[in-house]
């Protein structure tokens, strides 16, 4: 089965079905967004100086661009992986700094980042995500409006992720 096409017929039918109960409202939209040409800006975050992009194989992008909504609800990811000659720890605490301008990061390696907020709140949490020892995960933001940097050691350099990540409901 091809995925594509699969995806495409299920935006159609979802499309057909909601345009028809909804053929009156003039404020809602409904649509699915998909490519690889995410930029840095995009994600809100710097690219760590000499990183370059990384892919895990020859069908893989270093970067993508996700969204589908519908009405009021709906979600946006911004992606990017990369691989630096620099340190793990290096590369942790320069997007500790640089997230920090969103305001309080989350250290998900600390057990109090991992704690479940409560489930009215809107506070971010890390409860999902616990890295690996040696390894770095940086969140800030909402539960519904956030960045996360994940970055693991990866020989003498390291390989880093960031993403922000818009939820409408």
């Amino acid at each position: 089965m091809n995925p594509r096409r699969t995806l495409a017929t299920f935006a159609l039918a979802l499309a057909a079905a909601t345009g028809t109960a909804w053929a009156g409202d003039k404020d809602f939209s409904l649509g699915l967004e998909g490519h690889a040409r995410t930029e840095a800006a995009d994600v809100g975050l710097p690219v760590y100086a000499g990183a370059v992009p990384f892919t895990d194989g020859e069908n893989d992008k270093p970067a993508v661009t996700l969204g589908a909504w519908a009405g009021k609800f709906g979600l946006h990811l911004n992606a990017m992986k990369f691989r630096t000659a620099a340190s793990a720890d290096r590369v942790a605490a320069y997007y500790a700094k640089a997230m920090a301008r969103y305001g309080e990061v989350l250290d998900c390696r600390d057990p109090a980042a991992r704690v479940k907020p409560p489930k009215d709140s809107d506070k971010l949490s890390c409860e999902s995500s616990e890295p690996k020892a040696g390894d770095y995960e940086y969140r800030v933001g909402t539960a519904k409006s956030f960045r996360v940097v994940s970055i693991r050691r990866d020989g003498s350099g390291a390989r880093f992720d960031m993403a922000r990540l818009e939820l409408k409901f």
